[in-house]
């Protein structure tokens, strides 16, 4: 009986997910609605991207994967419709929808039950939830200061720490949220407290807890310094979950609680030069487990003036730091914060910012006015050998540390196209994998491969 009613809340959603997108197909259509009687903006997308993997999936690496298929070609489909209602110079209310849905892809559903939440938390699929659904109010108390408040997107900087993950089906991070800014110029400092949701296909989002809690300092100051401009982004993050889900070393369950201290400094001090430079420490506890972790990115570019197609050629190294000793009560792996992974360490997905050692070369060129093309190289170790590879930390995962730290190399090619049709863009690109020692020990030595095609519509409109 109670796998019959999940099985009808899904249909019940999915089959209103169908009707949303429907009745956003008609409005983007029809973009000369007459809503002339306030200041109503509308928003609207529509997003299809087909991917293609070879020897892997979203938990998995090789030809004969635990769960799931090893050669996939799926389709995600993603609709977001937003209506703002400006009343008043200072007020503005947002409500919007959105649908994520995916066809034919290789692992089932239950391959995204999360024990730990008691709920599936899935990438993919998501039926019909709120999206960017708030009130915000402007200059409070006759100053700079702002509120926002509901459903919303929080993103930061290169999206390193706060990112929402917009690669994703449902997108990585969306939050129920406070936040208060200040806002001076160019100069910002935002507090909030918020928790983000879980994209469970199955239950609407307000009936069912959140996933993480955040209480988060995160500011931004631009510095005049001959001349140039030097940015710094000072933050201080609180990331909690109450419930003791956690499992520690000693095998005992508790809570979870996490500090983080950081600092993002940018700038172009010669013509054509640039760089970024992050760090993070992370404290606090992991059940009994006490935390000491952190985490870093450099990176470095050129683009030389005056050459046809536009060259830029950069180099990066991202690291976060491992666990050490798995017996010893202390965890070392640091987590990543709320950060973007999809443009970060590969475009496979198959690294996240945890026990990572990550070199990167860069070339980009745009042959064309709209043409653009990325070419990425990567290099992969583990940060400690006895940490896990965090594609799937339950399967790969050498206590001994005798298969070494090598996880592979990783070759991009991404290409974009602004169409000339209006709010229409098309991405498209292919990656190569050749695992490393650790990968052929613990997973398959097969090389993978990947592609995608995109096409990604985008209506914005006004009426006064």
């Amino acid at each position: 009986m109670k796998a019959m009613r999940r099985k009808r809340n899904m249909l019940r959603r999915k089959y209103a997910g169908g009707l949303l997108l429907a009745v956003l197909l008609i409005l983007i259509a029809d973009s000369s609605m007459a809503l002339a009687e306030h200041r109503v903006k509308i928003k609207a997308g529509i997003r299809y991207r087909w991917e293609y993997q070879d020897r892997f999936n979203q938990k998995y690496y090789g030809a004969d994967p635990p769960e799931g298929k090893t050669d996939n070609g799926f389709l995600l489909q993603r609709a977001r419709f937003v209506i703002g209602f400006q009343p008043h110079g200072d007020i503005y209310l947002s409500a919007g929808l959105q649908d994520s849905r995916a066809y034919n892809l290789a692992l089932a559903d239950r391959a995204f039950y999360n024990p730990r939440l008691g709920l599936y938390h899935n990438p993919d699929k998501d039926y019909l939830e709120p999206f960017d659904t708030y009130l915000e109010l402007k200059n409070l108390f006759a100053c700079r200061l702002s509120l926002k408040a509901g459903r919303q997107i929080i993103a930061y900087g290169d999206k390193r720490i706060f990112g929402p993950g917009e690669w994703g089906n449902t997108g990585r991070y969306i939050w129920d949220a406070v936040k208060v800014s200040y806002r001076s110029g160019k100069n910002f400092i935002d507090a909030f407290y918020g928790k983000n949701i879980i994209h469970d296909p199955e239950k609407l989002t307000l009936g069912h807890r959140h996933f993480f809690g955040c209480l988060a300092i995160y500011s931004h100051f631009r510095l005049p310094v001959k001349e140039k401009v030097l940015c710094l982004e000072p933050f201080l993050i609180r990331k909690f979950d109450n419930h003791d889900n956690f499992r520690g070393e000693d095998l005992r369950l508790g809570d979870f609680a996490s500090n983080y201290y950081g600092l993002r400094t940018y700038s172009s001090p010669f013509p054509g030069l640039d760089y970024d430079l992050t760090f993070v420490w992370q404290s606090g506890h992991w059940a009994q487990d006490d935390l000491d972790a952190y985490g870093y990115h450099v990176m470095a570019g050129y683009r030389p003036a005056g050459m046809p197609w536009k060259p830029r050629a950069s180099v990066e190294f991202s690291y976060a730091s491992g666990d050490r000793n798995p017996a010893d009560g202390k965890r070392g792996t640091f987590d990543g914060v709320f950060g973007a992974r999809d443009k970060m360490y590969g475009r496979m997905n198959l690294m996240d910012w945890k026990n990572l050692q990550d070199a990167q070369v860069n070339l980009e060129f745009k042959p064309g006015n709209r043409l653009g093309f990325k070419a990425e190289l990567h290099k992969f170790w583990l940060a400690e050998a006895r940490d896990a590879w965090y594609l799937n930390q339950k399967f790969y995962r050498d206590k001994s540390g005798r298969y070494g730290k090598d996880l592979g190399w990783e070759l991009d090619i991404v290409g974009k196209y602004p169409t000339p049709l209006r709010g229409l863009d098309v991405q498209f690109g292919y990656g190569h994998f050749w695992p490393g020692r650790f990968v052929r020990k613990m997973a398959d030595n097969s090389e993978a491969n990947w592609c995608f095609l995109q096409l990604y519509y985008r209506f914005a409109g006004a009426c006064l």
